[in-house]
């Protein structure tokens, strides 16, 4: 993504504008998308500034998302009052003139959350911020939302397909690894209550919430996002490493504010069934993790992806034993 890239995809989708693209600089941070900020003015002299956001190449491509799906969830939440987004601009379906499968959303002028937490505010308070933007979705009636959006049948598909990332790992390693085959036995023995179905974000964490000063906050990259167990959002956030973390220094307290706001009960969601979920909520990444180190072992990926994948595996493999260790023994739930 270019400024000649852009430049020929925007005289195609706003040919009576005429755009001229200032600039289109390489944003860091992302993992899985390859981001660019774009200045454009237009013949009436305005200007706008928009985030383009693609397609790594398939060689330096780890964890693998649909920007169809993408731009399809990108629509159906758009216009929702419960929470805000950069409002998603155009889509280059094809590639055709991106030179990748790309969203243009507006530019926001904000900092991330994470950002904010790292200058030291009050983290009993952020805490708080954090859980109302978690629930500020979760909480979303899936009426509003198209029904164009794939929704399961029920919880008991939804959930069964998540727990079958298990077997996907198992398949990609020929079953050779114990934890994995212990951590898929010990979920089976504790299956949680039936929660309602919600909208998932798949990736909630400080880093994706942009503050922008007298709005509410924004919610980005959307590109694990589905209709779903929304306890899995809360699993997703144990893992991530990046302090200061809101959940891990007290957790109650963080529980108990999303049961206010969301209406679950301790019985449906508590420290132990939050461990739980990260079992399964981080269970898609290790897919793609799994997947990518065989592209390293068959020539796929060169520099350091090799030592990321490897790492993030280790990581992964830790934690799941650590939490699976704490589940108990029991009859496998029906």
């Amino acid at each position: 993504m270019d400024i000649e890239h852009f430049q020929a995809f925007l005289d195609a989708v706003e040919p009576g504008r005429g755009a001229t693209v200032l600039s289109v600089v390489p944003l860091p941070g992302g993992y899985s998308r390859t981001s660019a900020l774009a200045d454009v003015q237009w013949s009436d002299g305005t200007t706008e500034k928009f985030v383009l956001r693609g397609d790594p190449p398939e060689e330096s491509s780890v964890f693998r998302s649909d920007r169809a799906a993408e731009w399809a969830i990108l629509q159906a939440v758009k216009d929702l009052p419960d929470f805000r987004i950069p409002a998603p601009r155009y889509f280059d379906a094809t590639g055709e003139y991106m030179g990748c499968k790309a969203i243009v959303s507006e530019a926001i002028d904000s900092t991330s959350m994470q950002k904010y937490l790292d200058s030291g505010p009050d983290l009993d308070q952020a805490r708080e911020d954090f859980v109302a933007i978690m629930a500020s979705a979760h909480n979303t009636s899936l009426d509003s939302i198209d029904a164009a959006i794939e929704r399961p049948a029920s919880w008991r598909e939804h959930i069964e397909d998540v727990i079958a990332n298990y077997e996907r790992m198992l398949d990609i390693i020929d079953n050779c690894d114990p934890v994995l085959r212990y951590t898929l036995k010990k979920i089976r023995m504790n299956m949680p209550a039936e929660v309602p179905m919600a909208l998932v974000h798949g990736d909630l964490q400080p880093g994706n919430f942009l503050l922008s000063d007298g709005t509410d906050p924004y919610i980005i990259d959307w590109e694990f996002a589905r209709i779903g167990d929304p306890r899995l959002d809360i699993g997703y956030y144990l893992q991530i490493p990046m302090p200061p973390h809101l959940y891990h220094p007290d957790p109650e307290a963080f529980l108990t504010s999303y049961r206010a706001l969301t209406g679950l009960t301790e019985d449906q969601i508590n420290p132990a069934i939050a461990k739980f979920f990260l079992l399964l909520g981080t269970s898609h990444l290790m897919v793609d993790i799994l997947r990518g180190s065989q592209d390293v072992t068959d020539g796929l990926h060169r520099g350091v992806m090799g030592t990321f994948l490897m790492t993030a595996y280790a990581h992964f493999n830790n934690l799941y034993l650590d939490y699976s260790l704490e589940l108990p023994y029991s009859e496998v739930t029906a």
